[in-house]
């Protein structure tokens, strides 16, 4: 497999760059890409260090990096864009023809996307973070009424990563309990969940991939075997079914595709 260097460039925390420039390479998998990512190059001088370090990787691999860059300050553009390198502008590229549909000039300011823009609004992320940190593994039942979605599923089938990221890029209150083994031998929903069924949203993995992911955790027979992972899955999508549960498979899923799924399954409103 082929390797490309690839270096993505902001003004602020490059968050913007990353995502979008790892869609743009995941096209791509037949190549593996090494990315370096350096945020807050908000002046000259460091503009002029990122391309001596781009030059120094030309010259080492002999094969110009890809650079994603998202900066606002046209003089900081044109030092980067005078590396060695394969210099993609994400903001022109989309800036420009947008000015033109709108008939405006865009405000060319520093961070816009992802600062304190809306105080309402990071108010209302930082709570919902809180939230499902307060609530994360089946801590603070009392406060389910305040949940806009409760994942429930067996232990490292995914709920708390895929809770925390529902909080911070949704602003949804989320919540997770995880299925015990007395809670699946009694195959009824737990009493803490039995007045919040709408709010359910349950987790499954496929057996074997739990199995991995539990031996790396806490390897202990009575939690990591097979047969023990495999009659935990089965118990708890059987109460999935009896309960009429929303569910998804998370093996093969990201983060974030797990998230989206339940937003739209769920038919839950982003707040942020």
């Amino acid at each position: 497999m082929s390797q490309r260097f690839v270096f993505v460039i902001s003004d602020r925390t490059g968050i913007t760059a990353e995502a979008l420039g790892h869609s743009l390479l995941s096209q791509f998998p037949t190549v593996n890409f090494k990315t370096e990512t350096l945020p807050f190059v908000d002046n000259e001088l460091k503009a002029a260090k990122v391309v001596e370090r781009i030059n120094q990787i030309n010259e080492e691999q002999g094969i110009k990096p890809l650079i994603f860059a998202t900066l606002v300050d046209d003089d900081i553009r044109e030092i980067i864009a005078s590396c060695n390198g394969v210099f993609f502008d994400l903001f022109d590229t989309f800036v420009g023809p947008l000015e033109s549909a709108l008939g405006i000039d865009s405000s060319h300011s520093v961070g816009q996307s992802h600062g304190v823009t809306n105080l309402n609004e990071y108010v209302a992320r930082i709570s919902a973070v809180n939230y499902s940190m307060a609530t994360d593994d089946g801590v603070e039942v009392d406060h389910y009424q305040a949940a806009d979605m409760i994942a429930i599923g067996v232990s490292r089938s995914g709920k708390t990563p895929t809770c925390l990221y529902l909080s911070l890029h949704y602003g949804v209150m989320a919540a997770n309990y995880p299925l015990t083994e007395d809670d699946l031998k009694l195959g009824q929903l737990p009493p803490a969940l039995t007045d919040h069924k709408d709010k359910l949203f349950g987790l499954t993995i496929e057996p074997f991939r739990l199995q991995q992911i539990r031996q790396e955790r806490y390897n202990r027979e009575s939690y990591a075997s097979a047969k023990q992972c495999q009659w935990e899955v089965a118990q708890a999508e059987a109460l999935f079914r009896k309960h009429k549960l929303p569910f998804i498979n998370t093996t093969q899923m990201s983060i974030e595709e797990i998230g989206t799924t339940i937003m739209h399954k769920a038919g839950l409103k982003r707040k942020i």
